[in-house]
Formats: structure tokens, C-alpha cells, sequence
């Protein structure tokens, strides 16, 4: 927010966000081929879209940060979407999408925290805050939320 962060950790924990959604999408859709409700199934649709629209704009202007496939994970990237994947694959659909939530929360909190504060003029991770304080990347979280909620009224207290 007062654009002190040194601009090599800005670039590589965009590489490393990268391949994060690159396997939240693979996840995502994973779970919902796994959801026997058609709205929680369209929803997670919609939201691997969005993730995709994520990367594309890290490509388009983050030209700088050297984004693809070509990175290695780091250690806690790989831990958190080795975790992420096999939990989508042999967990059900509300634990699953409990795994990932985390994670889109976070984002969203920090994300408002940094949208309302006040930034220095000419900051070189505006672009970043002000992509990830669209209405479309709020949806996105919004989403799981909802997405949640009902898996959550749904089951027991146990569950």
C-alpha cells in the first residue's frame, strides 16, 4: 500500500500465484464435476473462469514478472496446492471448497484493507490492488461464500 515492498517479492510472489491458480482451477472444476447440485456446479464454473481471467491478467500486465508454467513451486505453494488437489479429489465437495476458502478470503480482507487505505501517488502495485478491488474478483469470493453457506445449512454441525 506504500509501495515499500521490494519490487523482486512482488514479482515473485505473483510467479508464485500464478501457479497457484493454475492448479485452484484444476481444483475447482474437479469439485465441480463432483457436485450433484447444478447451481453449486455452475457456480464453480463461473469461478474457474474467473481464475483464468485472473492469469490472463497477471500475463497481460505483468509482463515484467515472467509469468507461466515454467516456475517452480515454492515449498509452501506446492504444500498448500498438493493439499488443495488431493482434498478435491478424494474429499467431498464441502470439504473441498473449505480448503480453498481460506485462501479467497484472505485475499478478499487484505485486498479491502488495501482499496480503503490510502496509497502512495505513483505506487507500482496499483495496478494489482485496483484489479483485485474489481467488482469482478469480490464476485469470485462472493461466490464461494454463498457457495459455502449453503453447503453449510445443509449438513450437520459433525460434518
Amino acid at each position: 500500500m506504500n509501495n515499500t515492498l521490494d519490487y523482486e517479492k512482488f514479482k515473485f510472489c505473483l510467479q508464485q500465484d500464478f501457479l497457484y491458480v493454475a492448479d485452484c482451477n484444476r481444483a475447482l472444476l474437479i469439485i465441480a464435476a463432483k457436485a450433484n447440485d447444478t447451481e453449486i456446479m455452475g457456480k464453480l464454473t463461473c469461478v474457474a473462469v474467473g481464475t483464468f481471467a485472473i492469469q490472463n491478467y497477471y500475463r497481460e500486465h505483468f509482463i515484467d514478472c515472467y509469468l507461466s508454467g515454467n516456475h517452480k513451486k515454492s515449498r509452501s505453494c506446492s504444500a498448500f496446492t498438493d493439499f488443495f488437489m488431493r482434498v478435491a479429489y478424494h474429499n467431498s465437495v464441502a470439504e473441498a471448497l473449505a480448503a480453498s476458502y481460506p485462501c479467497f478470503y484472505i485475499y478478499q480482507i487484505a485486498v479491502c484493507h488495501l482499496v480503503k487505505g490510502n496509497t502512495n501517488p505513483n505506487n507500482r502495485y496499483q495496478k494489482w490492488i485496483d484489479f483485485f478491488g474489481t467488482d469482478m474478483t469480490n464476485n469470485i469470493i462472493d461466490d464461494i461464500i454463498k457457495i459455502m453457506n449453503k453447503l453449510y445449512k445443509k449438513y450437520s454441525e459433525d460434518e
